[in-house]
Parts: structure tokens; sequence; C-alpha cells
């Protein structure tokens, strides 16, 4: 039986909680990441955001890449990369975009 979309996106959502924290070495629970706060910046006043830098984006991008099976392009990470909600939304479009079957060989490979 599969999971509905909702727990599935919750599932996704606490899964990149944990993620950011395993993979940042972030001494902070998992839980206090906020699904809307910024990760990148936080604004003035905003509490919660955690202002990761551009080598720490590129190491969600890994994770996110080796967790979920999923392959990242350049230009999602200005637009999608700004909150827990805006990434488990990215996670769950390149997961249905996935292709179901094996991915084809590569005609050019010897």
């Amino acid at each position: 039986m599969a999971a509905s979309p909702a727990v599935e996106l919750v599932s996704i959502k606490d899964g990149l909680k944990e993620l950011i924290v395993e993979r940042l070495k972030l001494e902070i629970a998992p839980s206090s990441i906020g699904d809307a706060v910024p990760l990148f910046g936080a604004n003035e006043g905003q509490e919660g955001g955690l202002a990761l830098d551009s080598v720490e984006a590129l190491e969600l991008v890994v994770g996110i890449e080796e967790r979920w099976g999923v392959a990242i392009q350049d230009d999602s990470m200005a637009s999608e990369f700004y909150s827990i909600d805006t990434l488990s939304s990215l996670v769950v479009r390149l997961l249905a975009e996935r292709p179901a079957e094996a991915p084809a060989e590569d005609p050019h490979a010897a």
C-alpha cells in the first residue's frame, strides 16, 4: 500500500531536517528547524533561520541526491533552496519526474 502524498511530504520534510543536522554536523534537534524559515541568510528578526552558506548548500545537494536518488540542477538552487517547504516540494517533484525503469545504457560507452 503506497503512502499518501501528505504522509510522504511530512516524511521528506523530516528527512531533510535530519539530513541538514547530520551532514552539516549541527548541534540542534532536527525538529527545531521550522518548515518555512530561511535556510540561508535569515531575514532581520526572523527566528529559526540557519544562515547556511554556499559550501553547506553543496553538501545538502549531495546529501539529497544520495538519499533520494534524484539529480538537482543548478537552476533549482536559487529558487528552491529557500526553506524546508521549498526543498521538500523540489524533492517530491524530482521523485515524480524520475523514470520508473532503469536508465538506458549510454550508446557512447564501449
